[in-house]
């Protein structure tokens, strides 16, 4: 008997990638050729690089995930696939500043979603499993309202430790 993984909803997978120094210039080559790619961008902090992939059933991200994990340049990575959350249908620019907001929570994950659902320059949060709880990615034009948001973000009942990778130069596949 085979058991198979169906859900109502799909969310972005995020990718977080850890590269060899001086190969990430190469390794964002290498992304313009995998297909299924929201946006990638060079990180601030303890990872490299960011992946958002766009939502798509689990075997097609197995699919993307192996492929990137294969790139020249790539040591190591760690995937985030939602459990459940909220994906805005807010227009992000092209020019706008990106941060991702890795949290660990004491209250359910749900709470602290709903209250990141409440602020305008949260682009999608979720549940997620492993080392966070919940995955957040915010906007803003520029770093000061990044820096803001993430303020904000960490003053929510509930939420514990956050870490805050800041984006640069996102590329939008």
């Amino acid at each position: 008997m085979t058991t198979q993984l169906t859900t109502s909803r799909t969310y972005p997978t995020t990718i977080l990638a850890s590269i060899q120094p001086s190969m990430l210039s190469q390794v964002t080559k290498q992304l313009k050729n995998v297909q299924g790619i929201t946006f990638y961008a060079p990180t601030t902090g303890r990872f490299d690089l960011a992946i958002e992939l766009k939502a798509m059933a689990p075997n097609e991200v197995q699919e993307v995930v192996s492929k990137i994990r294969s790139l020249n340049g790539v040591t190591a990575t760690r995937t985030y696939t939602p459990i459940e959350g909220t994906a805005t249908t807010k227009t992000v620019q092209a020019s706008d500043s990106l941060a991702l907001v890795l949290l660990q929570v004491n209250e359910q994950a749900q709470k602290v979603l709903q209250s990141l659902k409440q602020n305008s320059h949260v682009r999608n949060a979720f549940a997620v499993s492993g080392e966070f709880d919940v995955l957040a990615t915010v906007y803003g034009k520029n770093t000061d309202e990044i820096f803001s948001t993430v303020t904000k973000i960490g003053e929510i009942d509930g939420v514990r430790t956050s870490e805050t990778l800041v984006a640069y130069r996102p590329i939008w596949a």
